[in-house]
């Protein structure tokens, strides 16, 4: 009898290869280069990413009612450090400053650490930086679903104040105006001032600093 396997999530960072996490008859694994580790004592998990060479960062969307929902492995799958990272965890990315994660608005218009939208957290659950608590005259954020990793923090976007937003670990912002059609995007890449934005099935450039047009690059659909 054939067993149904589902990709979960994966992610895939230069010289650290690639790590999927894969569901199969309602048990999930991760495969990560040549280890294949097994995660019985997890009854869900929603999302992986990788640390560093040697670990692993996984955690489960939850909206109330778990302690515990955010663990760091081994490369052979020990429990290093494991932590409530916040309900209704929207997106996470991880770089030298920590890990960071953002909030759907349940999480965000609920309670606890995830009414902070998005936070720094370090791999044993510190939390390193709090951006309704410590950004001065933030722009809104009442949905973190894309986020991108930059060396001293990440890039967001504010859909109700219309703004990409630089954060910064030590709490400095910057703000751009953002053409309000590229506004509610699927994901975000910036790459030497230049944002290339994907929205329904569209990949959009755009030089935000220079404040020029955008320009679409890439038709899904065509």
């Amino acid at each position: 009898m054939n067993q149904r396997r589902e990709l979960v999530d994966f992610d895939i960072q230069e010289l650290m290869g690639a790590a999927n996490l894969v569901q199969s008859d309602h048990h999930f694994y991760i495969e990560w280069n040549e280890f294949v580790i097994s995660l019985n004592h997890h009854k869900h998990v929603s999302g992986i990413r990788i640390i560093d060479e040697n670990h692993l960062f996984i955690w489960a969307f939850t909206l109330k009612g778990e302690p515990i929902n955010a663990w760091v492995l081994d490369a052979r799958g020990h429990i290093k450090h494991s932590f409530h990272a916040g309900n209704a965890i929207a997106a996470v990315v991880i770089n030298a400053t920590g890990i960071w994660v953002g909030y759907g608005d349940e999480g965000i218009f609920g309670e606890g650490i995830s009414t902070e939208a998005l936070v720094c957290l370090s791999k044993e659950g510190t939390v390193r930086f709090r951006y309704n608590r410590e950004v001065r005259k933030a722009p809104v954020l009442h949905d973190c679903d894309v986020i991108y990793a930059s060396k001293k923090g990440v890039w967001v976007i504010s859909s109700i104040d219309g703004r990409l937003v630089h954060v910064h670990v030590n709490g400095r912002i910057d703000s751009y105006p953002m053409p309000r059609h590229l506004l509610d995007c699927s994901s975000l890449t910036i790459k030497d001032d230049v944002a290339y934005v994907e929205k329904k099935e569209k990949v959009y450039r755009w030089p935000f600093k220079e404040r020029e047009r955008t320009e679409v690059l890439q038709n899904e659909t065509n």
